[in-house]
């Protein structure tokens, strides 16, 4: 039996955490194509605190639900069709994808209503805990290192910002198709948490040359990837540390000390390719979604966990969010709905 209330948070104003307030709503009715979901986890990512304050995608109005990324459990069906025409079932464990419009369809609630096409039913070998956090940032890996990359057995990857969710996403899809991973970090403070998370190599920006310990690490050849979510006037070195023929992925910019250079001449003299990533591109191109749900949702159990910090309780929240908002971070944040 379904509870009277349905707690969820809301972005009440364009702002970051301080626009969010926990509110009781009804738990909605799904419609048409809708499936009811029993949120368990909601994975916590950036750009949520992006989506609130207008970044991306920005509402048409106030208030309104967020989120991204859920796992949860199938609880109803719009209707009877749709249930017997469903690969899921009630009951079953599910995951809410990025495919969503999350404008309309927000993860942060104890119940939730989404489009049947934005679940995929959850590999069972992984916990609801983990693959809650997985899907943006390991997709963001994927597209970037396999699709863009073109990633090989034998490659060297340049990984920045290394203690992040998708850094370390980024490192065990480096790792599985068999390249080598150098990963940088502003300081010391987390190289050994990097180091046995799977990295190869580390690179401290407060003390090492990057270019040229790039260059030892690589016997003069340079990496063929560089994956970096830091922009800003330090990704000249980015440059100047890729092999011929490499390519450049920038999906982030963190850094706001200063624009993002973009050194012609280093491109021109190496080849290089560059590409600024956005992961809705590939969701409008259904074949590349379906192959990246497909690799992804089969191979999670070959991925160490990327959790780095759980809060309990739907009421954690905003607690969640200003964590997320220091930056200081190893891993994901995730929140644990439903304590039952």
């Amino acid at each position: 039996m379904l509870p009277k209330t349905n707690k969820v948070g809301l972005i009440t104003k364009k702002g970051f955490s301080e626009s969010f307030s926990i509110v009781n709503n009804e738990i909605p009715v799904p419609k048409d194509n809708e499936v009811l979901i029993k949120i368990d986890y909601v994975g916590l990512n950036r750009c949520d605190l992006y989506f609130s304050f207008g970044y991306y995608l920005p509402f048409e109005k106030y208030p309104n639900v967020s989120g991204f990324e859920a796992a949860g459990t199938v609880v109803e069906f719009a209707n009877e069709e749709l249930k017997n025409k469903s690969k899921f079932k009630v009951g079953d464990k599910v995951s809410v994808i990025y495919t969503c419009d999350h404008r309309k369809y927000g993860t942060f609630a104890e119940y939730a209503v989404f489009p049947i096409d934005c679940l995929v039913k959850n590999n069972e070998l992984v916990s609801q805990k983990d693959i809650s956090a997985n899907w943006i940032s390991f997709s963001t890996a994927y597209y970037g290192l396999k699709e863009f990359g073109q990633i090989k057995k034998g490659d060297y990857v340049i990984i920045t910002a290394g203690s992040s969710g998708t850094s370390l996403a980024a490192i065990a899809i480096a790792k599985f198709f068999g390249a080598q991973t150098i990963v940088t970090s502003r300081n010391e403070k987390k190289k050994q948490q990097i180091l046995d998370y799977g990295a190869d190599h580390f690179i401290s920006l407060d003390t090492d040359d990057l270019v040229k310990k790039t260059h030892e690490i690589t016997n003069g050849k340079g990496a063929n990837i560089v994956f970096d979510s830091v922009g800003g006037p330090n990704a000249q070195k980015l440059f100047e540390s890729s092999a011929q023929f490499g390519k450049i992925v920038f999906y982030g910019n963190m850094d706001h000390s200063g624009p993002t250079p973009l050194p012609i001449i280093i491109g021109l003299k190496n080849y290089l390719t560059i590409k600024v990533l956005n992961t809705n591109e590939y969701l409008y191109q259904p074949e590349f979604n379906k192959k990246a749900v497909e690799f992804l949702n089969t191979n999670f159990n070959q991925f160490k966990s990327i959790v780095g910090k759980e809060f309990i309780g739907i009421d954690s929240l905003i607690d969640a969010l200003k964590y997320l908002e220091t930056g200081d971070l190893f891993g994901k944040v995730v929140v644990k709905v439903n304590t039952n």
